[in-house]
């Protein structure tokens, strides 16, 4: 495998752990990425369409040359606490449960991934103690760690589906996932996947319900999520953390994850960007501040413009009842001309309905 080809195969097997971003040049109706717990199901999956134009099919490497073209091997597991993934010598990426990983070292590229109720119950925890104190669990803004399938947990599920990944277990049984609800068997085409996948989706209350199907009860998932709107956000900031931690920006507080720089604005219950993981974020240190767009650019401001647009962000309409209208004018102006958006529905302070909140 030459680097091209190398960097390639990386991208796609971190889109298909976490679920949440497709590997460029493949097209829509395409299943970018399928990972086999075992190659003998190749020739089934090949068969019935699924391999695309732009996919790539990861089965076990055997020492026998590829069947299919579009084929990589791997040696390792994908699917299991502390087990190593490998793509040749050169790459390897491990997989760890979430409880355990606040106290493992983490030496490489690592995804985190929910195995149980207690995974749950721990990610649950670290979401809502950063909502409310503005901490952040260290592992999952680590730059080399990726956590695993969120759309199940309250991240904007519209790109995760059949066309973004699938997981061929042992058996032939074909989800989203390691830990996803089965929708279909080896040798079903993508229109049935797909029909499936939306059937089991069109019945329940929170995002993608396949994901983590097999391993979290749907009334539970679904209780856990519907009282914390912010989990989207949540993720949203874990992204951009990461992000601003590999070049080395350290000490960040989050608006609206346990503060406000803009004095006023969580005592009014302005949290309108809260329940939008599509908004751009306001992060800040005592030095600098940063606005990280939901498109991935993250722009380096002054406090002034940060506070600004913070309050464009959760206030909308009424942000110059906190900060000066002609800074907002300006701030808005600057945005809007870089195709950053920063409107959101009016607040109404006469409102007294606040942001539901799970653990505040």
């Amino acid at each position: 495998m030459d680097t091209t080809a190398r960097r390639r195969a990386k991208e796609h097997i971190m889109s298909w752990g976490s679920g949440s971003a497709r590997p460029a040049h493949v097209p829509a109706a395409s299943t970018a990425t399928i990972v086999l717990a075992d190659g003998a199901h190749l020739d089934a999956v090949a068969a019935s369409g699924l391999i695309g134009p732009g996919t790539l099919v990861f089965a076990p490497d055997t020492g026998a040359p590829p069947r299919h073209p579009q084929q990589v091997g791997y040696t390792g597991s994908l699917t299991e606490p502390g087990a190593d993934f490998c793509l040749g010598e050169d790459f390897y990426l491990q997989t760890q449960d979430y409880a355990s990983s606040a106290y493992i070292t983490v030496l490489g590229p690592t995804l985190v991934r929910l195995f149980t109720l207690d995974d749950f119950a721990a990610f649950l925890g670290d979401a809502d103690r950063a909502f409310a104190e503005g901490v952040f669990p260290a592992f999952l803004t680590t730059p080399s760690v990726l956590l695993a399938d969120t759309s199940a947990l309250g991240s904007p599920g519209a790109v995760d589906g059949p066309t973004l990944r699938l997981y061929v277990d042992h058996d032939g049984a074909i989800s989203l996932s390691p830990g996803g609800t089965a929708l279909g068997q080896a040798g079903d085409d993508l229109t049935t996947l797909t029909q499936r996948f939306d059937r089991i989706n069109a019945v329940s209350e929170a995002p993608c319900a396949v994901t983590l199907g097999a391993v979290l009860p749907e009334e539970a998932r679904t209780a856990a999520l519907l009282v914390r709107p912010y989990l989207g956000r949540y993720l949203a900031a874990v992204k951009a953390l990461r992000v601003l931690t590999a070049q080395n920006v350290l000490g960040l507080q989050v608006s609206g994850f346990g503060g406000r720089l803009t004095a006023g604005l969580a005592a009014a219950g302005a949290e309108a960007d809260l329940l939008d993981a599509e908004l751009p974020l306001v992060l800040s240190t005592a030095q600098q501040a940063y606005v990280a767009a939901a498109d991935g650019r993250i722009f380096t401001v002054n406090h002034t413009v940060a506070a600004a647009v913070e309050c464009l962000l959760a206030a909308g309409d009424h942000a110059d009842q906190f900060t000066d209208p002609h800074v907002l004018d300006q701030v808005r102006s600057f945005f809007a001309a870089r195709d950053v958006p920063l409107g959101v529905p009016a607040f109404h302070p006469a409102d007294d309905t606040r942001l539901p909140i799970g653990a505040r």
